[in-house]
């Protein structure tokens, strides 16, 4: 019973007037492991879109429906967008657009031709409401009130104290044990890291950001004195023991290498 009262009052519900917004929309059938994207629709005078279409998925289907506001009066014949439908592996399938017929009523007056009817007169003029700085002033004043004694409170501490320096006595990293544990990319990454430390102090071009080659390049333009073969051939054994998958049982005494190596350069260059 409910059901027929709300069918009836359905059938006997008006059609949308000109201007009022309308959802077009189709029920198209999506096959398993498919999603439906609304095609893109620009349509023509009588019809102006009014936003993005919307999708609702019911069991194995979709309603696509798009807002719209039709513009003519009377029964309008309205060609809607066949959606996309992607499946798997990035198939996509375009389905045919679909027909659509809607009729639109008049807001006019019926019987009545539209050069009899009068206009509208004109709207009357919107009051403003008055504006005031008073609670502007007011809510400044108690900001001043609020944050005047906090101000020179925070005025009245001083300035900070400024902060020790940080120690640069670091302990020295166990890398015998590290060796002995099996950590040889460790190892040799400490002792690069070193080596290329004491090579940035003596020239600042040559900084740790630098690749092996272009560091070696550096060197050979400041200090064309050094070792430059020696040193360049200790630095990319690091590099290979750095950056192998396994590390290199010979990392320890590559570490003792770049001890001599340090100790030799910096007796150099003093």
């Amino acid at each position: 019973m409910i059901f027929l009262l709300a069918l009836a009052a359905l059938l006997q519900a008006p059609g949308p007037t000109v201007g009022d917004t309308v959802w077009l929309s189709r029920t198209v059938a999506v096959p398993p492991g498919h999603i439906v994207r609304p095609s893109d629709w620009e349509p023509a005078d009588p019809v102006e879109l009014l936003g993005r279409p919307r999708v609702v998925m019911t069991g194995d289907s979709a309603r696509i429906s798009y807002p719209a506001v039709i513009w003519t009066p009377g029964p309008q014949v309205i060609e809607l967008p066949g959606p996309l439908l992607l499946g798997p592996g990035g198939r996509v399938d375009s389905l045919a657009g679909e027909q659509t017929r809607v009729t639109v009523r008049s807001v006019l007056p019926r019987a009545v031709p539209d050069s009899a009817i009068p206009p509208q007169p004109r709207a009357g003029l919107v009051p403003r409401q008055e504006t005031s700085i008073v609670p502007l002033v007011i809510l400044w004043s108690l900001a001043l009130v609020l944050l005047l004694p906090l101000h020179l409170w925070w005025r009245r501490r001083g300035k900070p104290a400024p902060a020790a320096p940080p120690s640069r006595d670091f302990p020295e990293p166990p890398l015998e044990r590290w060796a002995d544990d099996g950590e040889y990319r460790a190892v040799a990454n400490v002792a690069a890291v070193r080596l290329r430390a004491a090579l940035a102090q003596r020239v600042a071009a040559a900084h740790p950001g630098l690749d092996t080659e272009r560091l070696l390049a550096e060197l050979a333009a400041a200090r064309p004195d050094w070792p430059l073969e020696e040193l360049g051939d200790l630095l990319r054994a690091l590099d290979d023991a750095r950056f192998s998958d396994s590390g290199s049982p010979d990392a320890l005494q590559l570490s003792q290498s770049t001890l001599a190596m340090r100790d030799r350069l910096l007796r150099d260059a003093a």
